[in-house]
């Protein structure tokens, strides 16, 4: 059964098969480099793969009665950082900078490369965002320019990076445990610049509220402090803009209600998030 273009579901005698069809190899062969790694440090977060003959398939049992964590839930957050925190401390038992296989995460340029594409196409988001579009902008910017300011120096661990820390790559399984699932973005870069991207995907789901966050996880106050200004740049917002640019437009519709009180309920917060964060940031200093 076909659930998505590259996505199958197939019934066999030892269980159901969930089966992913790469168009790119090299991304099939360092997901399952990824998992054979892990799995020979016996680490309990993933969902083991099934061996397949076929180079551009990742396959993997099947998890019925599975669910997405809902990072409003404070025992998910915990759970999801613990695993996110537990992944990058592999690094410690497996040599992943020095493999080949793996990009390495420049977050400066990510982040750049988003808000240009976001100003290319102003002309298509003014309409629906009118001066939201132009606050947008100038936070990303910003941050950008104290990013170039600041030396791109690692502050947590030079590990590997999952990639993708939104909210349905943790998946609560029947047994109640959280798995982590979907390496095909993983990179290796700074622990925390991924813990601080995952604070991003964290944040709207909780008003914003920070301190809640921090005083939930001590250690992401420590690890994140010295780039703390980085949860200035409206990732979430420019991502999900640049998302509706690809949609039809009936699909487009029924994401913009949505995402209009998202983005409203975003631009309420920021300026109290940037005064948390200039606060955090010169103490730091």
């Amino acid at each position: 059964m076909q659930i998505k273009s590259n996505i199958w579901k197939r019934e066999t005698p030892h269980g159901t098969l969930f089966i992913k069809k790469y168009d790119n190899i090299n991304v099939a062969e360092k997901v399952k480099t990824i998992h054979q790694q892990l799995s020979d440090i016996k680490f309990p977060y993933v969902i083991p793969l099934v061996k397949s003959k076929d180079k551009d398939l990742v396959v993997q049992y099947w998890q019925h009665g599975s669910f997405s964590a809902d990072f409003s839930k404070e025992s998910h957050r915990k759970q999801s950082f613990k695993i996110l925190k537990s992944l990058h401390d592999t690094g410690d038992k497996i040599d992943w900078k020095s493999q080949s296989i793996f990009p390495r995460q420049h977050l400066y340029q990510k982040w750049n490369s988003r808000l240009e594409r976001f100003i290319l196409n102003e002309k298509e988001l003014l309409p629906y965002l009118q001066h939201a579009y132009y606050d947008i902008t100038l936070f990303a910017s910003r941050v950008l320019k104290q990013m170039r300011k600041q030396k791109h120096k690692i502050d947590g661990k030079l590990t590997l990076l999952h990639g993708d820390v939104v909210h349905h790559n943790f998946l609560i399984c029947k047994d109640q445990k959280m798995k982590i699932i979907d390496f095909d973005l993983a990179a290796v870069g700074d622990s925390a610049e991924e813990m601080l991207l995952w604070m991003h995907r964290v944040l709207p789901t909780i008003d914003y509220d920070l301190e809640k966050l921090l005083n939930e996880n001590p250690y992401l106050y420590n690890l994140c402090l010295p780039k703390i200004n980085y949860l200035q740049y409206p990732n979430e917002l420019l991502r999900e803009w640049l998302y509706v640019l690809q949609l039809g437009k009936y699909e487009r519709e029924g994401f913009l209600d949505y995402l209009m009180p998202f983005t409203e309920k975003a631009l309420r917060h920021w300026p109290e998030l940037i005064i948390q964060t200039e606060k955090l940031h010169s103490n730091h200093h």
